[in-house]
């Protein structure tokens, strides 16, 4: 249950930032949130913390300063427990992200091998299936709770670069003259 008020105080404070002006359409700040936020403004900014506090009704009922603090640090607790849970996707998507990666060396390693080897067909063949592991990681990052990716660039890279290679090598693996001279 704590859960879910957890999540309702960050919905909360989302609309809130989402209007841009700091202020929500629930009223006049109260005078004890107008005195705290104006005492605090200077290290918080009085428009955020009177929007933050004025978007929790638990606030609007507060007696003093210290109820709201608990109201603040509730808000805390709700955006960290988001955190969290954004962090723990995060880690669990960058690790699958991290397999692809270690597959896809070792499919360019052996590609390295056919390419040395002058087996231009086989090596196009593992360069290709290479391309797909930065664009699978991709997909996985962004399909997750976080909808983030730290790993765009990289990905990027790693995508374009595989498909060169594949490129050059798959155009000589057509070449019948070029088979066997790398």
């Amino acid at each position: 249950m704590a859960m879910h008020r957890q999540v309702a105080l960050l919905l909360a404070l989302i609309l809130l930032l989402a209007t841009g002006d700091g202020s929500l359409a629930v009223g006049t700040p109260s005078a004890i949130i107008t005195r705290t936020c104006a005492a605090v403004g200077g290290q918080v900014g009085y428009d955020s913390c009177a929007g933050a506090l004025s978007a929790d009704p638990a606030a609007a009922a507060a007696k003093d300063a210290r109820q709201l603090a608990v109201v603040a640090t509730n808000l805390t607790v709700a955006n960290v427990t988001s955190t969290v849970l954004v962090l723990d996707d995060l880690v669990k998507n960058l690790r699958a992200c991290l397999r692809y990666y270690r597959d896809m060396n070792k499919t360019l390693k052996g590609a390295l091998g056919d390419l040395r080897a002058g087996r231009l067909e086989a090596a196009s063949d593992k360069l290709l299936d290479a391309s797909h592991a930065p664009s699978d990681c991709d997909i996985l990052l962004f399909e997750g709770r976080a909808e983030k990716n730290p790993m765009s660039k990289e990905n990027t890279h790693a995508a374009w670069l595989s498909r060169l290679a594949y490129a050059i090598a798959s155009s000589q693996a057509l070449n019948p003259r070029h088979r066997r001279q790398v």
